[in-house]
């Protein structure tokens, strides 16, 4: 056997024993099941910290330092770039120390504020406004008859369910409430007179109907991921059974 077949053989091996290990979590809390979790977690803080030294602290801190060396007192921009990031790394450090936590405020703040701006922006840009266009294009029969086929009362119908399903779960986002009563009922009813006789409805009606709305939402998402998880699994058992012919092609001796 050669030195590559060698290693692909403990290699395939290796991830055969940590996918038995971790997947023995079903039968409960284990110390194998822990110990593929520090392994995960140590490997991954690792490549974590390489990536940030390699992408991050060496390139754009530790070479312009280098390089830059007694030039920087004497350049505005370079002592800008250089050590106003050391500056903010001390004070981040000096959250370690329980009398000097309060000067690690300053770039936790910075950083805090920075990635909430760059969230809050995302979300808006990337998420509400294009969903916003898209519910508004899904009422244009001009834009969405090419593209489904939909005429007739099959497109009015879809068109009906995408409006009321928007409306209705904005409107259930209300954040309001009465100080007497902080624990009624979230909807009262209200008689309805049918020819069948008077039954009760849930009253405001549309944000029921958008509470409806979110809670099939979130039955189809789960839905989706028990199905990735079932799939993941099935892979995973796929693996081990052929993991374990290559182990055994290669240890047993050939006829």
């Amino acid at each position: 056997m050669t030195n590559e077949a060698l290693l692909e053989l403990v290699g395939t091996a290796v991830a055969a024993l940590l996918t038995i290990m971790v997947l023995s979590y079903a039968l409960g809390d284990n110390a194998f099941f822990r110990l593929a979790a520090y392994l995960f977690i140590g490997v991954a803080a690792g490549y974590a910290g390489a990536v940030a030294w390699h992408d991050v602290l060496q390139p754009r801190l530790v070479a312009p330092l280098l390089s830059a060396g007694p030039a920087i007192i004497q350049d505005s921009s370079q002592l800008t770039q250089v050590v106003a990031p050391i500056l903010l790394v001390i004070l981040l450090l000096s959250k370690v120390s329980p009398t000097m936590g309060r000067l690690g405020g300053l770039p936790v703040a910075l950083m805090v504020g920075v990635g909430a701006g760059v969230v809050v922006g995302g979300a808006i840009t990337g998420t509400l406004l294009p969903q916003t266009v898209a519910a508004m294009d899904s009422l244009n029969p001009a834009v969405v008859a090419p593209q489904t086929g939909e005429t007739g009362i099959e497109r009015l119908v879809n068109v009906l369910i995408v409006l009321l399903g928007t409306l209705s779960t904005l409107s259930y986002f209300r954040l309001t409430g009465k100080r007497d009563q902080p624990d009624a009922a979230r909807y009262g009813t209200r008689p309805l007179r049918t020819p069948v006789g008077v039954i009760s409805i849930p009253w405001p009606i549309l944000p029921f109907l958008g509470e409806m709305f979110i809670a099939l939402t979130f039955g189809v998402m789960f839905a989706g991921a028990l199905a990735a998880v079932i799939l993941v699994l099935i892979e995973r058992l796929q693996f081990l059974a052929g993991a374990a012919n290559v182990i055994l092609g290669g240890l047993l001796p050939a006829p």
